[in-house]
């Protein structure tokens, strides 16, 4: 979309801005407004103060720009419709009175405004109008969405300043999914197994004491506990920073998330990344982070918040997700055993690797080997359109975890746990292996 090029950070951003707006000016023009110069000037000065990549946030910076009475509000709406999401303008029988429709059609004059609007931005010179003014109006408008894609599938190493900026709208909009379960408490309901006597008790005073009808009460359905770990070690360093915007935006959608960050210790950060500006959370907690772009030491950490955090309840019952590579610098056979303790008290475990991004990536590190046969799904984590599905499978948990499989050799005390195809029958898993491409799990209901 052409405002999606606006920006405040460099003078050729600001000339896209110019540009833009000089477009939509013209818009409004052919629409019956003159917002004249004067306007434009106060529109570019409107947009410096809010977030222009937002709709909403340019939208009403524009309205009180450039609409100076409430008959024109209609009119300011539709041309905002069509210069920002490409919807087409108003057709001969919604055309303003005082403005006459043309012979042609009064949807023809809107797409050589709306190109030209698109051409300021962009660089483009604006098309002649001929028999392919619908193609090349769709074709604009699909333009106008290929920034965003782009941004969702390319990889987090690949990122400059800009393009964190422009993902973290992105992610913070994947992050409204989060996984919920069933409490012991109970709501009334139209239907439900149990009665509330209480409530039934009063209706029956309507009836002289004839409980006629039954009040019914259900559980509640609440958010479940979410445990992040995010390995903010050498290796993750490029990734860290995507997955704490993402972390904190869970955190913003439900109020049962912990956030961990680890390397060469275990840092807790979920109040620094607390609070509605995430700007100021996420800096806050860069202050905090010692290890950042250390040395990693997985199963000592997962050790820490077994001893330290599981006995205060966080981790029993919860969701964990660990963000990490699986580098080792330390014992394996401590992370396995760990493993099995974080599994066993936990509802589900979850491992983000970036790596796993790469067709050809197997999971030979030793860490990632010895943690792989405890996970409930193993997902990668190196784009927005990864951290998606992640979002999905974390909406989608089910409600209890399978009993494991009891085979030959292979006890409960030993590190018992549910099989992996039956806790996410669509993971293939034999062994120590990554799943396959595109990573849809779909949970069954157990």
């Amino acid at each position: 979309m052409p405002a999606s090029s606006w920006s405040r950070h460099g003078p050729r951003d600001a000339a896209a801005v110019v540009a833009s707006l000089v477009g939509f000016g013209a818009l409004l023009r052919g629409l019956g407004l003159e917002p004249g110069a004067t306007g434009v000037e106060t529109a570019a000065r409107a947009l410096t103060a809010v977030d222009p990549c937002d709709r909403e946030d340019a939208y009403w910076a524009l309205r009180c720009a450039l609409v100076g009475d409430r008959d024109q509000l209609d009119r300011f709406d539709r041309a905002f419709s069509v210069f920002w999401d490409g919807a087409p303008l108003a057709t001969d029988a919604e055309t303003p009175p005082h403005q006459e429709p043309d012979d042609g059609g009064g949807s023809e004059p809107a797409s050589d405004l709306t190109r030209a609007a698109i051409a300021g931005v962009s660089g483009d010179q604006p098309t002649e109008p001929g028999d392919g003014d619908d193609e090349d109006a769709r074709a604009a408008a699909g333009a106008r969405w290929s920034r965003d894609e782009r941004l969702r599938e390319l990889d987090f190493r690949e990122y400059g300043p800009n393009e964190t900026v422009r993902a973290a709208r992105l992610i913070r909009e994947l992050a409204r999914l989060v996984p919920h379960r069933v409490s012991r408490r109970l709501r009334a309901a139209r239907v439900g197994a149990a009665v509330d006597r209480r409530a039934t008790l009063r209706r029956a005073m309507r009836t002289e004491g004839h409980p006629i009808e039954l009040a019914r009460r259900r559980p509640r359905i609440v958010p479940r506990r979410l445990v992040f770990m995010i390995d903010v070690s050498g290796s993750m360093e490029a990734y860290a920073r995507p997955l704490l915007i993402f972390a904190q935006a869970v955190s913003r959608a439900s109020r049962t998330v912990e956030i961990f960050t680890f390397g060469t210790r275990l840092t807790r950060l979920t109040r620094q990344l607390a609070g509605a500006d995430p700007d100021f959370a996420l800096a806050r907690a860069g202050v905090t982070i010692p290890d950042w772009a250390g040395g990693t030491r997985i199963g000592d950490n997962i050790r820490h918040l077994n001893d330290v955090w599981g006995r205060r309840g966080i981790v029993r019952g919860a969701a964990v997700v660990v963000f990490s590579d699986g580098w080792e610098r330390g014992g394996v056979e401590l992370l396995d055993e760990e493993m099995a303790r974080l599994h066993r008290a936990s509802h589900s475990l979850v491992w983000v690797n970036p790596l796993a991004g790469d067709p050809g990536y197997e999971p030979l590190a030793a860490g990632m080997a010895t943690a792989l046969p405890h996970l409930d799904a193993f997902l990668p984590g190196h784009n927005l359109r990864s951290l998606g599905t992640l979002a999905s499978v974390l909406g989608e948990l089910p409600e209890r975890r399978r009993a494991p499989a009891r085979t030959a050799g292979h006890s409960r005390r030993g590190g018992g746990k549910p099989a992996l195809d039956e806790a996410f029958p669509a993971i293939p898993f034999d062994g120590p292996r990554v799943a396959e491409p595109p990573y849809n799990v779909r949970p069954s209901r157990g």
